[in-house]
């Protein structure tokens, strides 16, 4: 009996120190955030280098916006990389996720570097994925020319986790946004994070994504968006969250680290990569493909947990656009729960006589077996009503250096939609929940119609090799593989455990959190 008593009494124990821990960290939920100084955009020199690169081309094509897509993973790390090593004035950064990998740490020495040449620098940074980083944060904003700040964080630091649970309905809604903006002038919108993954420097998982970089009318939208999120209330600067100093010493130990490590780099592969990429060879001769038209960005409010309704948020934009087509809408979107109301949406599209096609991840392919459980709720009403779903294989059999679904080990990481062949959103939003109502998100949305029908005529030409078709005969799912001609009569690709996972995962009741 004392044994079984010792037993039972040792849970109780851990959760009393539990909640202990809770109620010690759950003074958070409603937070006092410190004041900071305001700061914005800078005016456009029209002597710099980047102006000057890009002046006769704004002079040619006034009051609209030039775009050049950026779907191969080196071109789009070598254009950020050139463009911070082009910069005279000011650097703008945002993203959802920064890590610590090879890419991350190349495009911090280039900022930093840039910093050194007189550039300010402003890095703003959803606050989820940098556990662990507070220290390199801290000494980045110990240089002059360097600010970071971050997106409704966490203000426990040590028990973050904790912090999460017992500030749930707050630390919930998070930044998706993704911007790279240099000197006011040239800026890069899209879908990517900073990380290997993103920029086909992984062995493990290549994400198939899409940015855009574009010059002209709507970079001064970008950098308006960018200084609302910098000065918001929810915008916290790290060393307002540090708890510790930084001293001299420590400044040395991490540039004497930094400089060991940039040497090391020297011989890394993806270096030789990034030299050889074509787009920095059009770059260096001005050829860039630009698309010009008429664009808008659209973007959420930074405290949108506060505006709760439609109207209030880039949903109304962005269905506005889509509402505009008249023959057919591609979506593609790695993380798709189209919820009723968005099915409801897409059938009544398909009955008033539009082509609705939709790429998404297969589930071997997706990254977030919560979403494939969400999204497979909706798979067969949609094939009933006429819609057309292609899933992103998992592993392609032709690797690609330029692919929409990335290559071997792949997963589809694109955010894009497009209407008539004549009109393209690409951005950072998901054809889900999280994407509507919980995190904040933003996307560049252009007229022309030889880039959004390109667009198109791209992602049909990989559909063949890169996924699946669904198809629904006599109430049963089926997946074609049109480039071997077999039929295949359950999830391809994915194990026993995937799928037992996702059935688990299908019972629960958050489609709300997706």
């Amino acid at each position: 009996m004392k044994a079984i008593g010792l037993l039972t009494a040792f849970p109780a124990k851990l959760l009393l120190l539990w909640a202990a821990i809770i109620l010690l960290v759950g003074c958070q939920v409603t937070p006092q955030y410190p004041e900071k100084t305001a700061t914005f955009k800078l005016s456009v020199d029209p002597n710099s280098a980047l102006s000057q690169y890009v002046a006769s081309d704004l002079q040619a094509n006034p009051n609209r916006t030039g775009v050049v897509p950026l779907t191969d993973g080196v071109d789009a790390f070598i254009a950020r990389l050139a463009l911070v090593n082009a910069a005279s004035s000011s650097i703008d950064l945002q993203y959802y996720i920064y890590r610590a990998d090879d890419t991350g740490r190349l495009l911090l020495w280039h900022l930093m570097d840039a910093a050194e040449r007189g550039v300010r620098v402003r890095i703003l940074l959803d606050d989820m994925a940098t556990k662990g980083a507070d220290d390199t944060l801290i000494l980045l904003a110990k240089h002059r020319n360097i600010d970071v700040r971050l997106y409704n964080p966490s203000f426990e630091r040590s028990f973050r986790n904790i912090a999460f649970l017992s500030s749930f309905s707050r630390l919930n809604h998070r930044m998706h946004n993704k911007s790279l903006t240099v000197d006011n002038t040239i800026t890069v919108v899209g879908g990517r994070n900073i990380g290997n993954e993103y920029f086909s420097n992984h062995t493990d998982v290549d994400f198939g994504d899409f940015d855009l970089m574009a010059i002209g009318e709507s970079v001064d939208e970008v950098s308006d968006q960018f200084d609302l999120y910098w000065n918001a209330p929810l915008t916290v600067n790290i060393n307002a969250l540090a708890k510790h100093e930084v001293s001299k010493q420590d400044l040395a130990q991490a540039m004497a680290v930094v400089d060991n490590a940039k040497a090391e780099y020297r011989s890394n592969t993806y270096i030789k990569r990034l030299l050889d990429s074509d787009l920095i060879q059009k770059m260096q001769s001005h050829s860039l493909p630009w698309f010009w038209g008429k664009a808008k960005l659209i973007y959420d409010q930074p405290d949108k947990q506060n505006h709760q309704s439609e109207s209030d948020s880039m949903l109304a934009d962005l269905g506005g656009f889509l509402s505009q087509a008249e023959n057919e809408v591609m979506i593609v979107s790695p993380y798709f729960v189209p919820t009723r109301e968005g099915t409801s949406n897409l059938i009544d599209a398909v009955k008033s006589g539009i082509e609705v096609t939709v790429l998404t991840n297969s589930l071997a392919a997706t990254d977030v077996l919560a979403v494939h459980a969400g999204y497979r709720a909706y798979r067969e009403r949609l094939l009933e009503a006429g819609v057309r779903i292609f899933e992103v294989k998992a592993n392609l059999n032709i690797k690609k250096s330029s692919s929409w679904t990335g290559s071997s080990k792949s997963s589809l990481h694109a955010k894009t939609f497009i209407i008539d062949r004549s009109s393209i959103f690409v951005g950072s939003f998901n054809f889900d929940p999280r994407s509507a109502w919980l995190n904040t998100e933003m996307g560049l949305i252009i007229n022309n119609e030889k880039l959004a029908g390109g667009v198109v005529e791209g992602i049909e030409a990989s559909l063949a090799a890169d996924t699946y078709r669904l198809s629904l005969e006599d109430d049963e799912l089926i997946w074609h593989d049109d480039l071997k001609g077999r039929e295949i009569y359950s999830e391809p690709d994915a194990g026993l455990w995937r799928k037992f996972l996702v059935d688990c995962i299908a019972l629960l009741p958050i489609e709300s959190q997706l």
